[in-house]
């Protein structure tokens, strides 16, 4: 996966170099250069969550960046997010079920 600095579109980095480097030029950011879009959604969703994550991640940043994924994903999301019903159209996502019991827990853990 490429991605560009959305600051100085013309600094481009792969997905292993953005997650070290952090940040661009001028505190940019790094976005996709281009988004394939999914396949067969539905099968995807017929997956558990650390397999369907780990084939969405595989399709967004490529087969050669990260070797386990699948392990990764496992790992930084050993915990629960209980999907609730609110009424007949809502539903509520609990996101505080990890380790620091914060809704960031969900995102960070990956990354670490």
């Amino acid at each position: 996966m490429q991605l560009y600095n959305i600051k100085h579109n013309e600094e481009k980095v792969s997905y292993a170099q953005a997650v070290k480097q952090g940040l661009g030029k001028d505190q940019g950011l790094f976005f996709p250069a281009s988004i394939e879009p999914l396949k067969d959604v539905d099968a995807l969703l017929a997956l558990p969550f650390v397999e369907r994550s780990a084939k969405v991640l595989r399709h967004l940043i490529g087969n050669d960046e990260i070797e386990n994924l699948e392990e990764l994903v496992k790992n930084a999301f050993a915990f629960g997010a209980p999907l609730h019903k609110v009424d007949d159209s809502n539903y509520a996502l609990e996101l505080f079920h990890g380790p620091t019991l914060a809704f960031k827990d969900f995102g960070a853990r990956f990354m670490a």
